[in-house]
């Protein structure tokens, strides 16, 4: 198959997965990539085959189908003349009138999951829209990997806002345990995104903590061999989003034979279940306001106290029952592998 690729490559959310999609997608296709702000591959064999795809531009048939992996407000740039294809990832429930023209302007809609598909159908969206899981490395995430801990460790990964409901998730730390119980939050959550003042903001929600000795913040991580160690010892992913496009890391931590807990709402219900899974209900939803990004135009899930006591029930269950395996939650990853994407992009597409 000949395609025209444009997308983010590294660092970011779309960039990992234009990463991947790419890695995989170049050992069977002809690529011609087109980046979106600068490369940045995770190793050496990564950067040849970026700069292959890149110099491979202007050999793919200007009537070769293009997919371009961007988000819903940008879509009118496009690379190529043949049918076009967009891979948007959104959060909550409604798209504004400039966001409605973007994803009209493409011949068809690619998904992650049949809640996003639900959302654009609910907006009045009447393209062919084609729902694909995303994926996950298991050779970098490996359960083989893991390493034992003199604490129970809970973790996120994901950058500082307030969708992510990072605030409510160290609310709830704080609350299911005292300074005798043998825990740790660690919290990789840098936002590159953000101010200083923004991010002293959150930092303040630390250092303001009853148990912020228990607390640690990483950097942000270069690669996903780093993100891989440090949910290695890690013992259990907690990911209460009020809206996510896909939550590549919560996958990730299934993946490394880790028990989740997670918000029962938006793209990860495609593959959180109660078996592999601990589930927050999360039945409402409430205007997404967070002051940056959200301004109330949209919906999101609503988090109550129901939900943050069932976060501080399922916290404390976990770690008094010393709870450090998820069979489940790896059979899953198994069954969400790049390759899996790539292929049914290719047959979405041919």
């Amino acid at each position: 198959m000949n395609l025209h690729l444009m997308s983010p490559i590294g660092i970011t959310g779309y960039g990992y997965v234009g990463l991947n999609l790419l890695v995989e997608l170049f050992k069977s296709h002809n690529i011609g990539l087109s980046t979106i702000g600068n490369p940045t591959p995770d190793s050496q064999e990564q950067v040849s085959t970026i700069q292959q795809a890149m110099n491979a531009v202007s050999f793919i048939p200007n009537d070769s189908p293009a997919l371009k992996i961007w988000h819903q407000f940008d879509l009118l740039v496009r690379p190529g003349k043949g049918k076009y294809f967009a891979l948007p990832f959104f959060e909550v429930d409604k798209f504004n009138a400039k966001e409605l023209y973007h994803l009209n302007f493409v011949d068809e809609l690619i998904v992650s999951c049949q809640w996003a598909k639900d959302v654009m159908q609910n907006n009045g969206i009447d393209k062919k829209i084609h729902v694909v899981p995303m994926g996950v490395d298991t050779k970098i995430f490996d359960h083989a990997k893991n390493q034992n801990t003199n604490n129970y460790v809970f973790s996120t990964i994901g950058k500082w806002e307030k969708r992510k409901a990072h605030d409510t998730i160290i609310h709830c730390f704080n609350n299911a345990f005292d300074h005798n119980d043998a825990v740790e939050l660690w919290l990789v959550t840098n936002n590159p995104f953000l101010s200083k003042e923004e991010e002293l903001e959150w930092l303040k929600l630390v250092e303001n903590s009853k148990l912020k000795s228990k607390i640690k913040i990483f950097p942000r991580q270069p690669n996903h061999e780093s993100v891989s160690q440090i949910i290695s010892y890690t013992n259990c992913g907690i990911y209460i989003s009020r809206g996510e496009g896909w939550n590549m890391e919560l996958l990730e931590f299934m993946a490394m034979n880790k028990p989740v807990i997670a918000s029962n709402y938006s793209a990860h219900t495609d593959y959180c279940t109660k078996e592999n899974s601990f589930l927050v209900d999360m039945n409402e939803t409430e205007p997404a306001i967070d002051g940056k990004w959200f301004f109330g135009e949209s919906n999101w899930g609503k988090i109550g106290q129901n939900q943050i006591d069932q976060t501080i029930e399922y916290m404390r269950y976990c770690y008094k029952n010393n709870i450090n395996f998820n069979e489940n939650g790896v059979n899953t990853a198994k069954q969400l592998s790049w390759k899996n994407t790539c292929d049914m992009l290719v047959g979405c597409m041919t």
